[in-house]
C-alpha cells in the first residue's frame, strides 16, 4: 500500500464517521425543531446535516465530490447563525451579529461539519493522481 493511499484512508475514515454522526444529529433536529417560524431556514438547518452522509457515500464513488462537504459547511454556518440570532433576539440577549456567528462556529454541530469538510478536502488533496500519457512512456 502506498503512502498516498494510506493517507487518503486516514482522512476518509474519520470523514465518514463524522458525517454519520452529523446525519444522526440532523435526524434529532428534525424531530425537535419548530417548523412554523422561518420555515426555509428550519428546513435547511435539518437538511444540510442529513445530506452529509449520503454525499460522503456518493463521494466514495465519485471522488471529485469530496470538496462539496466543505461547501455544505459554508452553507450551514449562516443558516445556523440566523436561527441562533432569531432565538437570542426573541429572548433579548443578543450582542452583535459577529458574536452570534462566533458562538455558532464553536457549537458541536458546526465543529462536526468542519471536521467532515476538512477531512474530505484533505483526502482529496492526498489522493493519488492517475499518470498522464506522456512521450516518455511511449
Amino acid at each position: 500500500m502506498t503512502m498516498r493511499r494510506s493517507s487518503r484512508r486516514l482522512f476518509t475514515i474519520p470523514a465518514g464517521v463524522l458525517s454519520c454522526l452529523l446525519a444522526i444529529n440532523g435526524l434529532a433536529a428534525v424531530r425537535g425543531l419548530d417548523l412554523r417560524q422561518n420555515t426555509v431556514l428550519s428546513i435547511a438547518y435539518c437538511a444540510l446535516p442529513l445530506m452529509s452522509f449520503p454525499l460522503f457515500l456518493l463521494a466514495l464513488v465519485v471522488r471529485r465530490l469530496l470538496p462539496l462537504q466543505a461547501i455544505l459547511v459554508l452553507a450551514y454556518i449562516p443558516v445556523y447563525s440566523a436561527l441562533n440570532w432569531r432565538t437570542c433576539a426573541e429572548l433579548g440577549y443578543c450582542g452583535s451579529v459577529a458574536s452570534v456567528v462566533m458562538l455558532t462556529i464553536t457549537t458541536t454541530k458546526v465543529l462536526l461539519f468542519g471536521g467532515v469538510g476538512l477531512c474530505s478536502v484533505a483526502a482529496r488533496v492526498v489522493e493519488p493522481r492517475p499518470k498522464a500519457n506522456s512521450r516518455e512512456q511511449r
